[in-house]
């Protein structure tokens, strides 16, 4: 499986997932503006939140950096933001891919 594969098959849903959980359990954000914010749809929100996320445990995310993300998210910094999550993906899982910003 190619960086961008991994990328696109194990850290993005898993980060969705925690995310999505935190958005609708901590910042009471409904699921329609967190599918908004994750880029995604309120049905895939539905899903992640009846997922486990172990299904993910060897994707390394940090709850702190996932606030971070919804914090600037919230102020819309879209810059940032996607700065932060290609960050994550890249130093807590250790490789790089055509999507990540510098």
């Amino acid at each position: 499986m190619t960086n961008n594969e991994r990328a696109l098959k194990r850290f993005i849903p898993a980060f969705r997932l925690r995310a999505a959980q935190m958005m609708i359990n901590e910042y009471r954000i409904g699921q329609q503006r967190a599918a908004s914010i994750l880029g995604t749809t309120q049905a895939a929100i539905s899903k992640y939140l009846k997922e486990s996320s172990s299904k993910y445990n060897d994707v390394k995310i940090e709850n702190t950096l996932v606030r971070g993300f919804i914090e600037m998210a919230l102020k819309n910094d879209l810059e940032n933001t996607q700065k932060l999550v290609c960050a994550m993906c890249q130093s807590h899982n250790r490789f790089d891919c055509a999507l990540m910003t510098k």
